[in-house]
């Protein structure tokens, strides 16, 4: 495996993308644990929303789309570094 291999299904954060995170970072909360920016089925970047439960009431008032990305959710907890 190449470091190309590692990095392929991360798409770049053009300014629709770096907005679109702006929008879903205010989405953390109760029910979503974090967001970011991922690839969508068809290869084009979405945003992702890591959730605890994907059909919580919070996951379910998000918008299809934001910032004209797609909303994609994945059951997940918010990341955390390594000290």
């Amino acid at each position: 495996m190449s470091d190309d291999d590692l990095y392929g299904e991360i798409p770049s954060l053009d300014e629709r993308s770096r907005r679109a995170l702006m929008v879903a970072e205010k989405w953390i909360g109760e029910g979503i644990a974090g967001v970011a920016i991922g690839a969508a089925e068809d290869g084009g970047p979405a945003v992702v929303v890591y959730a605890l439960d994907p059909t919580s009431a919070a996951v379910r008032s998000l918008p299809e789309e934001c910032e004209g990305l797609p909303v994609r959710v994945d059951t997940g907890d918010a990341f955390r570094t390594e000290d």
